[in-house]
């Protein structure tokens, strides 16, 4: 009974709240994605909505729904069409089902330590703030509307910021709903279009998947997104949940994160859609405005539904001002950065500080992840783990004094 009441989902303001958290990943990409790729507005939103809705009402906790972030960058700069996107989502989740299925994904997890994890979240949260910043300047007030004061956009991003922070980190208060309705309002009044582009399109495409296509989509899109998928959107997301929800966290597993991601880019690759993930980054851009249940997550999923099924309203949420999008990323990115204080020994701190350091020097996060596992296995070695002792032990000597 007790496990009953724990796990009830809620819909209150601070859900509501938290709904919006991570709209500053999903919406650029989406953004990107009917642009370059043609997919209709309407068709990401409903098949990313009845995901969220799934997700909320499965795992009881503000599980995100995000797009595969590199292999939108590589969709997106090569042009894939929509059919063999749609042919990649099934592939990928099969795999990820095959991998949670034979028990593969418990295996892998023993090479993801603490350490390793910390570093992911690290260096996703300086390439969301890296991301926020050229967000602005390379957009400045609305996505695809040319401007030439990328400066003052950038201090509008500021501003924004030190709101966010300052009514939902110190004060607690759920102020980055009412932000984001005030930015959408601002957008509307100011007589800026969606565009056409973001306008129209077949709501849903059965599509069947093209076995031909498998060599070149998993050299091309599966393996470089397939390390990231499982070291943030399910170890790394399995860690945030039951950091920041220990009690209500009883059905987030490796296992069953990687089964979700499986089954949900199967549904969305039949109707044709771009596939998704779990990721940890969108988490945590949750709980910072509010989310504590599965509740904050269906909200959202019924926003993003309505939006598409109701004619014209999709275009609408490309006018949320870039700035408020990039403060949300912003508040994200300091999210996953904060996390590496939760690590205990200067090893970890070395290979945590490694990972996160490669991964926004090279925008990489699968090369960041294979020197940080060579790193972890070299600090393993006896006479090192002595020199790493040593230099802990100077440390806390330095700090007494």
């Amino acid at each position: 009974m007790l496990f009953q009441k724990q796990s009830r989902n809620r819909f209150g303001l601070s859900e509501l709240s938290g709904a919006v958290g991570d709209l500053g990943t999903a919406l650029p990409l989406a953004f990107a994605l009917v642009v370059f790729n043609g997919f209709p507005a309407t068709r990401l939103f409903l098949l990313w909505g009845l995901i969220y809705i799934a997700t909320g009402w499965y795992f009881k906790v503000p599980i995100s729904v995000q797009p595969l972030k590199a292999m939108a960058v590589i969709a997106i700069t090569a042009g894939f069409s929509q059919d063999t996107l749609a042919t990649t989502a099934i592939i990928y989740g099969l795999l990820l089902l095959f991998l949670t299925g034979t028990g593969l994904v418990g295996w892998l997890q023993q090479w993801f330590s603490p350490a390793l994890i910390r570093g992911v979240q690290l260096g996703i949260g300086l390439l969301l703030a890296q991301k926020a910043i050229a967000l602005v300047g390379e957009h400045g007030f609305f996505l695809g509307v040319p401007t030439s004061s990328s400066y003052l956009a950038i201090l509008l991003l500021s501003g924004v910021f030190l709101l966010l922070c300052g009514g939902q980190l110190v004060m607690g208060k759920p102020v980055g709903l009412f932000v984001l309705g005030a930015a959408l309002v601002v957008g509307i009044m100011t007589g800026v279009s969606p565009g056409p582009e973001v306008q129209g399109g077949a709501l849903l495409a059965l599509t069947l998947p093209n076995w031909q296509l498998i060599p070149d989509v998993f050299i091309l899109l599966i393996l470089p997104q397939l390390p990231l998928t499982l070291g943030n959107a399910v170890f790394a997301a399995n860690d945030v949940c039951h950091e920041l929800w220990p009690g209500r966290s009883n059905r987030v597993t490796v296992q069953k994160l990687g089964g979700s991601i499986g089954i949900s880019n199967i549904f969305i690759g039949l109707l044709g859609g771009f596939p998704i993930c779990h990721g940890a980054g969108g988490i945590t851009a949750h709980a910072r405005l509010g989310g504590r249940t599965g509740g904050t997550t269906m909200i959202l999923g019924v926003a993003l539904t309505a939006v598409a099924l109701v004619d014209g309203l999709s275009g609408f949420l490309f006018l949320i001002p870039v700035p408020v999008l990039g403060a949300l990323l912003l508040l994200n990115s300091w999210a996953m950065i904060s996390l590496i204080g939760r690590l205990d020994r200067t090893g970890e701190w070395i290979v945590a500080l490694t990972v996160g350091g490669i991964s926004i020097a090279t925008h990489h996060l699968a090369v960041a992840l294979m020197v940080g596992l060579i790193l972890e296995r070299i600090l393993l070695i006896r006479p090192v783990q002595d020199l790493v002792a040593r230099m802990q032990h100077g440390i806390k000597v330095s700090f007494r004094r």
